[in-house]
């Protein structure tokens, strides 16, 4: 596991609220709005065999003739109209016949985890109890599958789940619940949270090519190796940063800048680059070095880096990643809490996991999108219908806390947001389902609902699905939550 129980920290606190997102080199492009998207879209139906096609009456019986021909006429009884009608019954049939064969598809095994009758997927689930309560993850998952098979399943298949769950600190349990799932059960794909930049994920997307619709941020070095197979409901956190820092653009000009990371995938020297092109003056680029396996020796470290910043009296300090945790713990230990510092996490957990109090800060700007209970209340992009179909089966009551931040409505919205994107794509890639036409067919879907999110799509280029746009957020100390700047 890389980053070991500092990531974990990190990492976690973002499971917590529907994550940052963009496009990784520049805000991500305005889609237009899809309308209200519900929890479980509506799969297309095996077409119907039995549709009529519309019957020509033909030309009317002469009137004309001997009253023999008449009474004939009359009653109906004519052999010349009845075998008109003969032949009228017997051409109809026959285009119905026609029509029914090419109409109907007859469903087989397509490819592992698809049969001619169901489509098995995996839900690895996490169980971090020992960082919050996130509530029962696969009580939220089987109302949705059961709401999708109850409207016909994905063209004529049903679809069944098969579960696994691992402690977010056992990376031999992660790795476990992926052999069972991909090689004992062999599941077409797997939804859940998996951690961004943990060595382990490649069980899933590389040793045994399976697609993954996760609900974590991404990290390069996993989509490297993922060859397209790995997708995330989140924006990306990264890209979504980099956005934020454009709309600052006027604040950095020529401003004095810290960079502050622990990424090693090139986002710290991205950020550097953009920030240069402000004409900003980068004072440090100071990268972590010690995790948090070692808290005393982490917090000994941040501190260093603090009174070597304090030397230079930046104007900004930058962080790129999850280690702003630690950045702010050491930031608030030294007193420096009226500089401007800008967090990739718009959510209070990913900024205070190492303990900092973020009421103290002056002016903590976070990068980001509009959080869960937010969207919740405005009633926007199929968040109730996604509580209402949850609460209904579970009476979890989602959405009716009334915090600013909850963890459980946070993951609800993203256990939805995975379930559209199989949906979707699982829909439009039609009777023959691989893995292949799985991904091709989102490619092709341009933008489709998704939970949490005015649209989504999927491209080669951008496996992260939410087409959310990116803001500004400051910390709100009564709310304990981040609210638009």
């Amino acid at each position: 596991m890389r980053g070991g129980r500092w990531l974990a920290l990190a990492v976690v606190a973002a499971l917590l609220l529907v994550g940052c997102g963009g496009d990784s080199s520049e805000p991500p492009p305005d889609s237009a709005s899809a309308g209200e998207p519900t929890t479980a879209p509506e799969p297309t139906s095996a077409p119907d065999s039995d549709s009529t096609a519309p019957v020509d009456a033909g030309d009317p019986a002469s009137a004309d003739g001997d009253s023999e021909e008449e009474s004939t006429a009359q009653s109906g009884t004519s052999e010349e109209d009845s075998s008109s009608a003969d032949d009228g019954s017997e051409e109809i049939g026959a285009v119905e016949s026609e029509e029914a064969d090419e109409e109907v598809v007859e469903l087989t095994a397509t490819a592992r985890g698809v049969t001619a009758d169901t489509i098995t997927l995996g839900v690895a689930i996490t169980d971090v109890t020992v960082f919050a309560d996130v509530g029962d993850i696969l009580a939220r998952y089987q109302p949705l599958v059961d709401a999708t098979n109850a409207a016909g399943g994905i063209n004529g298949r049903r679809v069944e789940i098969i579960t696994e769950q691992w402690d977010i600190l056992d990376t031999v349990a992660f790795e476990a619940a992926c052999v069972a799932l991909t090689e004992d059960n062999e599941v077409f794909l797997v939804l859940g949270f998996m951690p961004a930049g943990w060595g382990s994920i490649f069980c899933y997307i590389d040793l045994n090519e399976t697609i993954v619709i996760n609900t974590s941020d991404l990290d390069q070095q996993d989509l490297d190796m993922s060859d397209g197979r790995l997708i995330t409901t989140r924006p990306y956190q990264f890209g979504s940063l980099l956005a934020g820092l454009e709309l600052l653009r006027p604040e950095l000009e020529g401003a004095r800048v810290v960079i502050y990371g622990a990424s090693v995938d090139g986002r710290i020297e991205t950020a550097e680059e953009l920030l240069r092109s402000f004409r900003a003056e980068i004072l440090e680029v100071t990268r972590q070095q010690i995790g948090g396996e070692d808290l005393i020796a982490a917090e000994a470290e941040i501190d260093i880096h603090v009174e070597r910043w304090r030397t230079h009296n930046p104007d900004w300090i930058i962080n790129v990643d999850g280690a702003v945790a630690g950045s702010l713990a050491g930031l608030e230990r030294a007193g420096l809490t009226d500089w401007n510092i800008v967090t990739p996490a718009n959510d209070a957990p990913s900024n205070n996991a190492m303990g900092a109090d973020l009421s103290v800060f002056s002016n903590l700007i976070a990068t980001g999108e509009p959080g869960a209970e937010e969207l919740a209340a405005q009633g926007l992009y199929g968040i109730p219908e996604c509580f209402e179909i949850i609460n209904a089966a579970t009476g979890q009551g989602l959405g009716t806390s009334g915090k600013a931040e909850d963890a459980q409505a946070g993951t609800a919205i993203e256990v939805c947001a995975a379930w559209d994107v199989f949906v979707a794509l699982a829909t439009a890639a039609g009777p023959n389902l691989t893995p292949e036409s799985f991904l091709q067919a989102g490619y092709d879907l341009g933008t489709f609902p998704m939970t949490g999110s005015p649209s989504g799509s999927l491209a080669p280029d951008k496996p992260w699905v939410s087409n959310a746009q990116p803001a500004l957020f400051v910390y709100d100390a009564e709310l304990d939550a981040f609210v638009p700047r």
